[in-house]
C-alpha cells in the first residue's frame, strides 16, 4: 500500500515523537509497503535530520518554528528565584505560551499540507498525521487517515477526533482519550530496536575523563522547558556541592541550552557536566551505557522513548510523578514531584545512596522490555489498523 505522513517537525528534530515515526515507518517499509512523508524545512528545502531511505521526503519550505521565543522566555524564568510564586506563575505563562505556538505552528503547517497535495490525495491508500488534530480532521474527508496523538487532547475535540478513521495513542494519552472515546481509541505501542539497544560497555567515560567511580547522572531528550531540564540543571547543580563524584551528562538540543550553560557553568568548566548536542540515533546506546541513572524531569510526560532505550540498555531513571513515567516506574524506576527542585534532590542523593540496588532494576528490566516492545510488532499492528479500520487492501 501507498501511504503519506504528515508530521511537521520530521526532518528536524530528533524527538521522541520524531524517532517513533521513523522507527516504525522503517518497520512498515520493510513490509513491503511503500512510504512518503511531507514535513517542514528551511526556505531551500533543507533539514538537518536524515530521513530513513526506505521513506521518500517530501520537504515543505518555508520559515518555521514551533517554538518562537521560548529561549527568551527561559532566559527571564531564571531571573525569578525557584521555590517561589512568581517562578510558579511564570513557568506557567510559559507553558500557556508555548502550547499556543505550537498551535499556531500545527495550523501553518495544515493549510500548506492542503496547498501542497490538494491534487494528489489519491495518490496514497491512506494517510498518518501525526498529532495536528485539526489537519487529521480535513485529510479524513478525501482519504482513509490514521491520527497518532503523541499526549493528551482535550475532549472538546471530540467531534473532531470521532470524524478520523482511527485514532491511536499510547500510554498516558490513550487512557485520557480513551475517557470520551471510549474503545475507539486505539492503542500503537511504541517499539524498541533490541538488537541496537542493549546492556554493555561504553566508551563514553573514558573519552569524557569520567571513571567508573563517578556517579553519573544522564538525561537524553529536547532541551525544552516543558521537559523540566531546567529543574535538572538546578538540582544537579545544589546536589553536586556535596558529592563530589557526582557528574551530568546531558545529550539533546534545543531551546534551554543557552539557560542549562548559564546554571552550570562552574560545573561545566571543572569537567562535571557535559552537554552533547546532536548523537545520531544509532549511537545512543553507548551514551546510556555511560549512565548509573537517567532522569526524565519533565512537567509532563506521555510515554517516554529515552525511558525505555535507557531500561533496554539496562539503565534505571528516575522520573516526574506524571502521566507514562508513573507507568513505566514499576519496569525500574523510582518517581519524584514533578516540578519540585527539592524533591528531584532527595532523588538524586539518594540514587547515589542506591547505585547498586539502581543497577540491579534496570538490568532485571531490560530483556523483559526488549521481549515485548519492539518496532516489528508496532507496524505490524499498524497494518493491522488501516487495513481493519480502514478497510484498506494490503
Amino acid at each position: 500500500m501507498e501511504i503519506l505522513v504528515l508530521q511537521s517537525e520530521l526532518g528536524v528534530l530528533r524527538g521522541g515523537g520524531e524517532n517513533f515515526t521513523r522507527s516504525l515507518f522503517t518497520a512498515f517499509a520493510e513490509r513491503g509497503h511503500h512510504v512518503t512523508a511531507a514535513f517542514v524545512a528551511d526556505r531551500q528545502g533543507r533539514y538537518p535530520i536524515p530521513i530513513p531511505s526506505s521513506i521518500k521526503p517530501i520537504p515543505i519550505p518555508g520559515l518555521w518554528s514551533r517554538d518562537l521565543g521560548q529561549a527568551t522566555l527561559s532566559s527571564l524564568g531564571h531571573r525569578f528565584p525557584f521555590r517561589t510564586g512568581l517562578k510558579t506563575k511564570w513557568d506557567r505563562l510559559q507553558e500557556a505560551l508555548s502550547w499556543r505556538t505550537i498551535r499556531l505552528h500545527d495550523q501553518r503547517f495544515k493549510r500548506k499540507v492542503e496547498r501542497q497535495f490538494h491534487r494528489c490525495w489519491k495518490s496514497f491508500d491512506a494517510i498518518y498525521v501525526h498529532g495536528n488534530v485539526e489537519l487529521a480532521s480535513q485529510v479524513a474527508q478525501r482519504r482513509p487517515t490514521v491520527l497518532r496523538l503523541p499526549g493528551p487532547v482535550i475532549s472538546d475535540l471530540e467531534p473532531l477526533l470521532r470524524s478520523v478513521h482511527a485514532v491511536c495513542a499510547n500510554g498516558d494519552a490513550l487512557n485520557r482519550i480513551r475517557d470520551f472515546l471510549g474503545n475507539d481509541a486505539i492503542e500503537l505501542p511504541i517499539g524498541i530496536d533490541a538488537r541496537l539497544f542493549t546492556p554493555g560497555v561504553s566508551p563514553v567515560r573514558s573519552l569524557l575523563g569520567w571513571s567508573d567511580q563517578d556517579y553519573v547522572v544522564g538525561y537524553v531528550g529536547r532541551l525544552t522547558h516543558l521537559k523540566g531540564v531546567d529543574l535538572l540543571a538546578v538540582a544537579f547543580h545544589e546536589v553536586s556541592q556535596t558529592i563530589p563524584e557526582a557528574r551530568l551528562l546531558i545529550v539533546g538540543s534545543g531551546k534551554e541550552e543557552n539557560s542549562l550553560r548559564a546554571i552550570l557553568q562552574k560545573e561545566i568548566s571543572e569537567n562535571r557536566v557535559h552537554i552533547e548536542s546532536d548523537v545520531n540515533h544509532e549511537h545512543l546506546p553507548q551514551w546510556y551505557r555511560a549512565m548509573d541513572v537517567l532522569v526524565m524531569p519533565s512537567r509532563y510526560e506521555n510515554f517516554s522513548n529515552s525511558v525505555l532505550e535507557a531500561l533496554a540498555c539496562g539503565i534505571s531513571f528516575l522520573g516526574s510523578d506524571v502521566g507514562g513515567n508513573k507507568l513505566l516506574a514499576s519496569l525500574g524506576g523510582l518517581l519524584f514531584e514533578p516540578g519540585s527542585v527539592v524533591s528531584l534532590v532527595d532523588s538524586l542523593r539518594n540514587g547515589f545512596k542506591e547505585r547498586f540496588q539502581l543497577q540491579v532494576r534496570g538490568r532485571s528490566a531490560s530483556q523483559d522490555l526488549r521481549n515485548r516492545y519492539s518496532w516489528e510488532k508496532t507496524a505490524e499492528h499498524l497494518e493491522s489498523v488501516i487495513i481493519s479500520r480502514l478497510g484498506v487492501s494490503s
